[in-house]
């Protein structure tokens, strides 16, 4: 439980200032710390996404037909160490936009 909860506390420890940094550190977190017996790569996505939301931006869709497969490769190359934490600031700066105004 605590890998959990420090997990999701990483991204307000006030270290990571940009969205880009705390949806970085978010799924980061999530994805390695192995909180959970399954799901642990869903859930990073699912709190990336709320926290994403949550705070006013979107992962800006590159093109929609792959959208999900180019999340799912980015969580995949964490999980198996291949996109480290700075890599992966820089996929989300690459990434990341205001949400529409209302």
């Amino acid at each position: 439980m605590h890998s959990i909860e420090s997990a999701i506390a990483r991204p307000y420890s006030g270290y990571y200032r940009p969205i880009s940094r705390k949806a970085a550190a978010i799924v980061h977190s999530l994805a390695l710390n192995h909180g959970f017996i399954d799901g642990n790569k869903r859930t990073a996505l699912y709190m990336m996404d709320l926290l994403l939301r949550r705070s006013g931006y979107r992962l800006r869709q590159r093109r929609a037909a792959t959208y999900n497969d180019d999340v799912e490769a980015m969580v995949t190359a964490v999980v198996e160490h291949r996109l480290d934490f700075e890599g992966l600031v820089a996929w989300f700066k690459e990434r990341i936009v205001p949400l529409p105004k209302p």
